[in-house]
């Protein structure tokens, strides 16, 4: 595929998943329960769906787990206690684990219905695409943003935490919309800014609160 629809699909991508469905609704939302607009609320539930991460109920079970138990034998994705690669790639806990954390999101039935079906609609999603689509076109739509949502939240799990506690990187900050900043976040997590310039992700709140 040419560079000039690489580029530009990466870039697109990576604001969208990374940062409207991943640091501003999965994160800031779902997780530390900011306010946000219902009816862009919907949309990203149903967006997030193509991120391939997880639902947003199981997202925000599984961190706030690692608030409370952060860098402790149970927090869910420490890479003090794991390693980075199974830091890397852990995926959520069970349900009857991760429903205890989301009480206010059970009450809520879209991400419920998210949850529930996740992976049979998308499942589907990925065999129509492949059925219907040109491949390039896949590719853009269902392949990189998976990559690019699944690869930006796991870079913050391995490198965000060290020996001290969590930390902050400037260099994950810039390409994950300001999650870098793992050490601010600690301190005020219910904060949707991270206080820092390299926050983009709390632009990117600012048009959807």
């Amino acid at each position: 595929m040419p560079w000039y629809i690489t580029i530009p699909t990466i870039i697109v991508s990576q604001i969208i998943y990374a940062g409207f469905c991943g640091t501003v609704f999965f994160h800031r939302v779902a997780t530390h329960k900011n306010s946000i607009n219902p009816i862009v609320e919907k949309v990203l539930i149903l967006l997030s769906w193509l991120g391939a991460t997880s639902s947003a109920l199981a997202w925000a079970g599984v961190h706030r787990k690692h608030h409370r138990y952060s860098d402790t034998d149970n927090d869910p994705h420490s890479p003090i206690k794991m390693g980075k690669f199974r830091a890397y790639w852990q995926l959520s806990n069970n349900d009857s684990d991760i429903i205890r954390y989301v009480p206010d999101l059970l009450r809520k039935p879209w991400y419920v219905f998210q949850h529930k079906h996740y992976f049979s609609v998308l499942y589907a999603i990925h065999l129509i695409g492949l059925l219907l689509l040109p491949l390039y076109v896949y590719w853009m739509l269902l392949v990189v943003p998976a990559f690019l949502m699944w690869f930006t939240g796991s870079i913050i799990n391995c490198f965000c935490h060290d020996t001290l506690g969590p930390v902050n990187k400037v260099f994950i900050s810039i390409l994950s919309g300001g999650e870098g900043m793992h050490h601010h976040h600690h301190e005020q997590p219910s904060n949707p800014s991270f206080r820092h310039e390299t926050d983009w992700g709390y632009k990117l709140y600012g048009l959807i609160k």
